[in-house]
């Protein structure tokens, strides 16, 4: 019985120590274990308490006891403190200070962003998008939710207001190859890739997603001289991992690994930098390689015709639907990323558009 006891109360406190991160691995377990996880993961680290007790109880040797209580103890006591949250700490507006001056080098990578007025902001990639993953912002007055995945690399930005209030995010993990995220207010799980609430009070609900430009800060500043410079403040809690650290080791994992899914990812390289469109109910992926042969592009879809604009030198995009005039909503991915949740999509080549 001391057995059963021993390896059920490992077991739980394995699971207590790797909650978040099972999903990833296990897509089995679905949304749903990822909801209420704080409440979840508590009745598993009193389970584990508990088989442990359990397990002295029925005297077993000191080898055995020690063998079963030490890695217990350590898996236990780490469950307090592995959590996605505490590695990849959301920052609110308070903590993200915008300025003008350029602090950063010329050719540091940043999502450029322009609200409807014609104010501009950029958020550099390594040192305040990718260590934090989710930005809580307020630009010009206007909530603006930054979500950033580094393991399929795609880049979303949104408005964070569902129903009138305004909802603040945090990461809970990964699930289909992607980040999926909830938001403090109503504890509901979305998917980052998409924008849609997945599981909890807001199912079925989707952020409203917002145009962005992902190039060097010199060529963004070209763009828009006024443009404001987001920055860290210096009163963030510390991560587990030094940034530089963390940083390595995301580029070290992510430019190796693809965690599960659910969508066949045949079409083109899984790390094929594309800038992805939907439209009217389609998807297409325009790769990068291939966007670099032409500079402005006519192509149809969703039922409507469209012209694209892109530039090489600065991996800028814009395009229009030519019927209503209104702007194209790009999104930048690596390909699985894209392809995970558009198993449908189109790929764009130069003269010709392939079904996958």
């Amino acid at each position: 019985m001391n057995v059963i006891f021993g390896i059920l109360s490992l077991t739980l406190s394995v699971v207590s120590a790797f909650y978040l991160q099972l999903p990833t691995f296990f897509l089995v377990l679905g949304y749903s274990w990822s909801h209420n996880y704080p409440v979840k993961r508590w009745i598993s680290r009193i389970l584990a308490l508990a088989t442990f007790l359990f397990f002295i109880n029925t005297a077993p040797t000191l080898l055995t006891l020690f063998s079963v209580g030490v890695p217990f103890a350590f898996f236990w006591f780490f469950s307090l403190f592995n959590a996605n949250p505490n590695v990849f700490i959301a920052l609110d507006d308070k903590q993200i200070i915008k300025q003008k001056d350029r602090i950063y080098s010329e050719n540091t990578e940043v999502v450029g962003y322009t609200d409807d007025n014609g104010y501009s902001i950029c958020y550099p990639i390594d040192e305040i998008i990718m260590p934090r993953h989710i930005l809580n912002d307020t630009f010009n007055g206007n909530p603006l939710l930054v979500t950033y995945c580094a393991g399929c690399r795609s880049i979303m930005l949104f408005n964070p207001i569902i129903n009138g209030q305004r909802l603040i995010f945090d990461v809970v993990g990964v699930h289909r190859r992607n980040m999926i995220i909830r938001d403090l207010q109503t504890g509901t799980i979305w998917q980052q890739g998409t924008g849609i609430a997945v599981f909890g009070k807001l199912k079925g609900m989707q952020l409203e997603f917002y145009c962005y430009q992902q190039t060097t800060l010199i060529d963004w500043i070209k763009q828009n001289p006024n443009t404001y410079i987001a920055k860290e403040s210096d009163n963030i809690r510390k991560s587990f991992f030094p940034k530089k650290l963390l940083l390595k080791a995301l580029k070290k994992v992510t430019g190796k690994y693809v965690a599960p899914g659910k969508t066949n990812l045949t079409g083109l390289p899984l790390r094929e930098k594309i800038w992805g469109l939907q439209l009217n109910g389609q998807s297409k992926a325009y790769p990068i390689s291939e966007l670099k042969k032409i500079t402005e592009i006519t192509d149809n879809l969703g039922g409507a015709n469209i012209v694209i604009k892109y530039n090489p030198n600065t991996n800028q995009i814009e395009g229009r639907n030519k019927t209503t005039n209104e702007q194209l909503k790009f999104q930048n991915h690596w390909w699985f990323g894209w392809k995970e949740f558009h198993p449908d999509t189109a790929v764009w080549k130069e003269e010709k558009s392939l079904l996958l």
